[in-house]
């Protein structure tokens, strides 16, 4: 009788030995398969959000020099639907850019307002040049730290 009760034991320890290696190796490979699947949607959402905003920062960009380009020789009233439309797409900018590009856009938004608001009937051609050199040095900066900020690759944190 103790022969038998041994290969009864034996044998569910075979068993379950088995299914325990079976289960642990099952939870390690869905383990591994859900995190690479977390880890692909975290990288897809990262790329989608940052043509997201490269394409918000390419419309501000032109909207900036739109804006300039069209008042080097008069001054904007601030009311008509190019000019809101520029308010759109700076908040737009401000609201899903980083702090450093956010700071760098008002930078730019300050410039270009200063200038395009500035009376170009007074001839102080200095002053006029000055407001036009630091829309340039804003364009100029925006466009290198959003050129970072949109080239950038993704990292798994």
């Amino acid at each position: 009788m103790d022969v038998t009760w041994v290969n009864v034991a034996d044998s569910a320890i075979k068993i379950g030995l088995g299914a325990l290696i079976t289960a642990v190796s099952g939870f390690v490979v869905l383990y591994k398969t859900q995190s690479h699947e977390k880890a692909k949607e975290e990288s897809a959402l990262f790329y989608k959000q940052q043509d997201e905003r490269k394409s918000k920062y390419v419309e501000f960009l032109s909207a900036s020099q739109s804006l300039i380009y069209q008042h080097l020789f008069s001054v904007c009233s601030c009311d008509t639907e190019e000019y809101l439309g520029y308010l759109r797409k700076f908040n737009e900018v401000q609201v899903i850019a980083p702090n450093d590009i956010q700071i760098e856009a008002y930078k730019l938004f300050d410039s270009v307002n200063n200038f395009i608001s500035l009376s170009k009937e007074n001839g102080i051609e200095e002053l006029i040049q000055q407001h036009r050199n630091s829309c340039n040095v804003n364009l100029v900066r925006f466009q290198q730290i959003a050129r970072q900020d949109s080239t950038r690759s993704y990292t798994n944190t």
